[in-house]
């Protein structure tokens, strides 16, 4: 995209003003020094080709959610759980398995989702014993 270029100070898309600017450099400020150069520059290249009142408003929401992007860097490892449920396959998680009909290494039978890995021992029929989630 490009920027519109508009003299500073009017109601016109161009480079960011002043205050728009210090704002989202201080927002940067209580983040891991690993990762703040990186956002601080993010955040004032969003700032081109807004009007003033975009940057009021971009800056706003910078400021507000700058302690949630804190807490998410520091503690990445909180999202795992939720994202390995998200990947797997939904009739998986609603319980309708796709089953394959598999051998053990010691030559018994058993079966495993083709989705999840869920699996069962047992020939089937009845209620089989169900390992895993």
């Amino acid at each position: 995209m490009t920027a519109l270029m508009g003299p500073r100070g009017t109601s016109e898309a161009g480079q960011p003003t002043w205050w728009a600017s210090w704002a989202v450099r201080s927002a940067s400020l209580p983040l891991p020094s690993e990762h703040r150069y990186r956002y601080r520059q993010e955040f004032l290249a969003e700032l081109y080709g807004m009007t003033p009142a975009e940057q009021l408003h971009h800056a706003n929401g910078v400021l507000s959610r700058v302690w949630t992007l804190r807490v998410a860097l520091n503690e990445p490892q909180r999202l795992m759980p939720k994202e390995a449920t998200m990947a797997k396959p939904w009739l998986c998680r609603i319980g309708r398995h796709r089953w394959q009909r598999l051998r053990n290494p010691e030559g018994g039978w058993y079966r495993e989702c083709r989705g999840c890995g869920k699996q069962r021992f047992g020939t089937g029929g009845g209620s089989p014993n169900t390992i895993g989630a």
